[in-house]
């Protein structure tokens, strides 16, 4: 006799899957006590930076205890969605300006939500006694913790999700719900195989990185992304040879056994048209650019990840772009 519960997950699994959606997990809405130490220390060193949005959070409870949601959830839907594209690895290869990959495209957060949205829908007509919500980024819940959990990847040395065959360059995605789904089968879960491996930890410019813990104040996708005093960056951004980059950076994915795996496979390319690279990214005119005003920014950049920091931001790291090289 096929269990209930099975039913319910594979029909869920299914209904994502028609999204795009590559990895599917299910897991208690339970942040683990170990994880919950980590996220207090790193708090306490102020590792967040200026993002104290994060430390608010934290304080509230939200972030850990799933606390002002709108909903007391019991289990949580971890999904993945693959971003990598070959036109994507190409084109970071021959960049001076560096862009991290997932932002080539078009913003993930407005993608994943139209997705989402037609699952939510779904869900709603098939649990109509539930309560759904989905999260990309946009609710103060610790989503790569609960997708570790769920089994559908590990979390690597470099902090990021890691697949044995998609590598790490998918975006994550939760949908929170006050429905039991249980947590995963043991014999699914994907486990750590970072191993005696360094690469990640050893590539890093700015020494941000210590085994499987990020310090963001020394990141580069922090200080090209984050770090927004226009008049001049912090000392520390001058500080730090940024290899180029100028929104985000992919060096310690770059490194990684398992993405050079994938990338010699070739085999491994996002099914979503907009996360492919925009064609301004091989215009001479647009990279020939040392500087644009905001009229070309909101041209260039509308519905792309990029848009967020604004044109001043943008030219500032382009002007900085070679400091310390």
């Amino acid at each position: 006799m096929t269990n209930p519960l099975y039913q319910i997950r594979s029909q869920i699994k299914t209904i994502c899957e028609k999204e795009g959606f590559s990895l599917v997990g299910f897991v208690d809405a339970k942040i683990p006590e170990s994880d919950l130490a980590n996220l207090e220390e790193w708090v306490q060193k102020k590792r967040y930076g200026n993002m104290d949005w994060f430390a608010k959070d934290h304080a509230l409870g939200i972030r850990n205890r799933f606390q002002n949601l709108g909903l007391t959830p019991h289990s949580a839907i971890c999904l993945g969605f693959v971003y990598r594209s070959n036109a994507g690895e190409e084109l970071v290869s021959e960049m001076k300006s560096k862009v991290s990959r997932y932002a080539l495209g078009s913003d993930y957060h407005i993608i994943l939500k139209k997705k989402g949205n037609q699952i939510l829908k779904i869900l709603k007509e098939m649990f109509p006694n539930h309560k759904f919500r989905q999260s990309v980024d946009s609710l103060p819940v610790a989503e790569k913790i609960l997708s570790r959990e769920s089994g559908i990847a590990w979390q690597g040395k470099n902090t990021n999700l890691i697949h044995p065959k998609l590598g790490s360059y998918f975006f994550l995605s939760t949908i929170l719900t006050d429905l039991e789904l249980g947590g995963p089968d043991p014999e699914e879960i994907i486990t750590d195989h970072c191993g005696n491996c360094r690469k990640c930890l050893d590539v890093c410019p700015t020494g941000a990185l210590e085994a499987y813990q990020i310090d963001a104040r020394k990141c580069i996708s922090y200080l090209t992304i984050e770090d927004r005093n226009e008049a001049k960056a912090t000392e520390s951004f001058l500080d730090w040879n940024r290899k180029g980059w100028v929104y985000g950076c992919d060096l310690c994915q770059e490194v990684c056994p398992w993405n050079s795996n994938v990338a010699k496979r070739n085999e491994v390319e996002t099914t979503e048209p907009d996360f492919l690279p925009r064609k301004f990214w091989t215009n001479p005119d647009f990279i020939n650019k040392k500087g644009i005003n905001k009229r070309e920014f909101d041209v260039y950049f509308e519905d792309s990840p990029i848009e967020r920091i604004g044109f001043e931001i943008w030219n500032r790291n382009l002007q900085q772009r070679d400091w310390k090289e």
